[in-house]
């Protein structure tokens, strides 16, 4: 087993005072057993019937732009129902594609596919990422000694909603978003755009 570094648990103490409740800490792997995550769940956070989740260790991986180190690193953070058993999974998906595939996220980007691959048959199908706005101005950015770290929060879209935000831009999309209202903790929403 590893040793958890202190910004890391600087990053796992912000998580959970940002979301609350007991945190409990999972690592994933990914399907070669080659890269893992952890996961920061908090049950019931912000609400009853929901979880928070964060990734911790992301930020280790450098994120590359244009074949440059880019400044800044990130760690994803996320709430749905909870009883969608594979949304930590997901998020962990979206993470091993920074680690592995070195995609590059920043807030408007989309990871196509990442709850499909999960449950092809409901109706959120991709990631969106954009600042986190659930729980309140928290987590914030963090200034660590070793990395600074900001935090995405990964929103569930539709088919639809990715076309949308492909043709107008993600923040035409989140704008929409705010219009209706949407449930973003329901990965089984009816999509505001057709």
């Amino acid at each position: 087993m590893s040793t958890v570094s202190e910004s890391n648990r600087t990053i796992a103490r912000t998580a959970a005072a940002a979301f609350g409740g007991r945190p409990t800490v999972t690592r994933y792997w990914d399907d070669n057993h080659h890269s893992s995550v952890d996961i920061l769940t908090c049950a019931d956070q912000p609400t009853e019937g929901v979880n928070s989740y964060a990734t911790l260790g992301l930020s280790d991986t450098p994120l590359t732009r244009d074949g440059a180190q880019f400044p800044v690193r990130v760690e994803l953070v996320g709430a749905c129902a909870n009883n969608v058993d594979f949304f930590p999974n997901a998020l962990s998906t979206a993470a091993f594609y920074v680690i592995n595939d070195h995609l590059f996220c920043q807030p408007g980007t989309i990871f196509p596919r990442v709850i499909e691959m999960y449950d092809p048959d409901i109706t959120m199908k991709h990631l969106m990422f954009v600042s986190p706005f659930i729980w309140g101005d928290a987590p914030h950015t963090l200034e660590l000694p070793d990395k600074t770290v900001a935090w995405l929060l990964a929103v569930p879209i539709a088919e639809e909603e990715r076309r949308y935000a492909e043709t107008h831009g993600a923040e035409a999309l989140e704008d929409l978003f705010e219009q209706a209202q949407i449930d973003i903790f329901d990965i089984d929403r009816d999509p505001v755009t057709t």
